[in-house]
């Protein structure tokens, strides 16, 4: 049995908090997982409350690869599928709806009736969750062939993503775009070379916002790589985005780096699959 998640969430109406964590058992001579439980804890009272009781198990049919919250629901990637559980009064976890088409869905994030997919190899999807009719509908998905290690929403239309060759992109939704097809695909916004693997996307910072900070940044975003590093993504308006620009270009052209390659070159996206010189974030 291996742990693949883990959330900590209130469910639908019930004001406890509950502890969720999936797993599934892996087989050598299996391709995936084909067997996996959600395990639903809740912390004990008064003296018990350093120990957790088990609520809830329930019996899924892969590896729980990632969780969030869905207006009260728990969202799951679960092998090439997602899906939504919906929290009953039996204190069970009942499936409402799925969405498939992934090779392997391994991150689900969540803004509002928005839903984040990273795919193995399918790069990013959005979809939409209609409550009324408990259904899925797709909005528009990252047609390239992208191997993902993390995904985060900016916002409702425009999604980070982090790829296995050390790549950082953003896709947006084109709402101006003339057909249907063309609106339904997720439209390259921004691609930078980072030079090491993503591995984790959580909106907000580390320090609160400062009533004396002159600097307006909005929608910070942190990333952690597996190297240990810890950085901070933000959205500046448009006149502080050229300054820095202007000064990271200029520093570039009149100094040279330990390493004597071009600034511009090496923050150029490069995949086995995709070249692109353009480096606008």
């Amino acid at each position: 049995m291996l742990f693949f998640s883990i959330i900590s969430t209130k469910l639908g109406d019930d004001p406890t908090t509950y502890y969720i964590v999936g797993t599934a058992l892996v087989y050598s001579d299996e391709t995936e997982s084909k067997s996996g439980r959600l395990l639903v804890f809740e912390s004990g009272k008064g003296s018990e409350r350093t120990h957790l009781r088990l609520v809830h198990e329930k019996e899924i049919r892969g590896a729980p690869f990632s969780m969030d919250v869905l207006n009260g629901k728990l969202i799951v990637a679960i092998n090439s599928s997602v899906r939504l559980f919906e929290w009953t009064s039996e204190k069970e976890l009942r499936l409402e709806c799925s969405h498939f088409n992934y090779i392997t869905a391994l991150f689900i994030k969540v803004k509002g009736d928005q839903v984040l997919v990273g795919d193995l190899m399918r790069s990013m999807t959005i979809l939409n969750y209609k409550a009324v009719e408990s259904t899925f509908e797709e909005v528009a998905k990252d047609f390239r062939g992208m191997w993902m290690s993390a995904v985060e929403f900016i916002d409702a239309e425009t999604a980070l993503g982090a790829e296995a060759a050390h790549n950082l992109f953003t896709c947006e939704i084109d709402r101006g775009a003339d057909n249907a097809d063309e609106k339904r695909r997720l439209a390259e916004a921004g691609m930078f070379y980072l030079g090491e693997m993503v591995n984790v996307f959580r909106r907000g910072s580390l320090v609160s916002s400062h009533v004396d900070n002159p600097l307006p940044i909005t929608k910070p975003i942190l990333f952690g790589t597996i190297d240990g590093t810890i950085g901070l993504i933000v959205q500046l308006p448009e006149k502080y985005f050229k300054f820095f620009s202007e000064v990271e270009k200029g520093v570039a052209r009149e100094t040279d780096n330990c390493m004597r390659i071009d600034h511009a070159v090496y923050r150029q996206f490069t995949s086995e699959k995709i070249v692109d010189k353009v480096i606008v974030v």
